[in-house]
């Protein structure tokens, strides 16, 4: 009787043991994640890898082909080698990423590899731009960056993260090549794509460059900036004494509504308006006239249709044309002198109207909510064609269009 007590407190001892393991060691998703017997009972577990073309981000692309046939696919799950032309961004005009590769990066300190620098001219938004599609480049295919001495220095004094390595003799050694933005990325996803076929595997250890760059164009992939856009709001931090001054900018404006932006009982849509030196540029580059007040009286209906009371805080270059145009008792104008700080108080609002330049994509990019963009037929103006987000909407600039 003794011993058959004994047996029955070791196998109970044993199972408590048992459980406890299972507890400690299994990870969460194992924990409760329900599987059918069949599957629980066989002793590897194993999720097949989903076809490549269900994988990739195309935003108007042709699938690539890659599936094999039925029977291909029972013999050898990989999948069938590339085949030429593999869609490319310099043939689309959009940028394609593959959703569920990882490319290891390399390490930033490691001054044998080549390395990827970016133009640095232009104002604010330009550079804004130029940095994130820089990092862009190592976020996707892992490749090292540096940013060059006068944009750094101009970012840093805006934003108190700017972490991208500063170009130095002793670690990005050579001269690196020209190329344009869309040309690196056309290497680098291509080299991306066939090292996932050629390993079967989605994790890329190996580096995807050989050589140096210097991207010499302004890059602005609007299309790639909106679908990794919770990844630039951590790029830029702006720093706390121009958040503390916009904030203050937009309390001045919302005293006649005795409201504050942090105390207030209906939706902020902040509203860029570029004039001044704009209107020859969008001319001589893309054959497009100024914006004017028709526009932006399209985006503020489009978003009383949608919103309670909403409250459309506006700024601009040019105020002056502001207070003539715009301003009515749901539109005020923000009276500031400092582009950091307008940005800033756009990147508050709770939705965002943009005329056509990079500051005004960028600050609105920076916030949360809707876009609105002015909708235009112009085929030279392309910079939003690829975009396709549930938050990018487009806006008649005119009651004919669209010019």
């Amino acid at each position: 009787m003794a011993t058959l007590r004994q047996k029955t407190i070791l196998a109970l001892g044993l199972g408590f043991l048992c459980l406890v393991y299972v507890l400690l060691f299994l990870k969460p998703s194992d924990k409760h994640r329900w599987l059918p017997k069949d599957v629980a009972n066989s002793t590897v577990f194993q999720l097949p890898k989903a076809a490549l073309e269900n994988l990739v981000i195309y935003r108007n692309l042709p699938v690539l082909n890659t599936t094999a046939s039925r029977t291909n696919e029972q013999e050898d799950p990989r999948p069938s080698p590339l085949k030429d032309p593999l869609p490319l961004p310099s043939q689309s005009g959009c940028f394609p990423y593959l959703s569920e590769l990882h490319v290891q990066p390399v390490p930033e300190h490691d001054c044998d590899q080549p390395y990827v620098t970016v133009n640095q001219a232009g104002r604010l938004g330009n550079k804004m731009c130029q940095y994130a599609s820089l990092y862009l480049l190592r976020h996707l295919f892992g490749v090292r960056v540096s940013t060059l001495d006068q944009m750094h220095a101009t970012l840093d004094k805006f934003f108190k993260n700017i972490v991208t390595p500063v170009k130095k003799p002793d670690c990005f050694v050579g001269k690196a090549k020209g190329i344009s933005y869309m040309g690196l990325y056309d290497k680098l996803y291509r080299a991306a794509a066939r090292a996932w076929i050629n390993t079967n595997s989605s994790v890329i250890i190996e580096p995807l460059l050989d050589t140096s760059y210097h991207i010499h164009d302004f890059p602005e992939p609007r299309d790639l900036f909106l679908e990794h856009r919770k990844l630039i709001h951590t790029l830029f931090k702006f720093r706390d004494e121009v958040m503390k001054n916009a904030v203050q900018n937009i309390n001045n404006a919302l005293k006649s509504f005795n409201a504050t932006y942090h105390q207030r009982d209906f939706p902020i849509v902040t509203v860029h308006v570029r004039r001044t030196d704009y209107e020859k540029h969008m001319k001589k580059l893309f054959n497009l006239t100024q914006l004017g007040k028709l526009y932006y009286t399209n985006a503020f209906e489009f978003y009383k249709k949608r919103l309670k009371r909403p409250l459309f805080l506006v700024v601009s270059d040019d105020p002056k044309w502001c207070r003539e145009n715009l301003q009515a008792k749901d539109v005020l104008v923000i009276a500031s002198k400092i582009s950091a700080e307008d940005m800033a108080a756009m990147s508050l609002g709770d939705h965002h109207i943009t005329s056509y330049g990079t500051f005004s994509f960028m600050a609105a990019l920076m916030g949360n909510g809707n876009i609105t963009h002015p909708l235009t037929t112009n085929p030279r103006y392309n910079l939003v064609r690829c975009v396709d987000s549930p938050v990018f909407h487009r806006v008649p600039r005119s009651d004919k269009q669209e010019y």
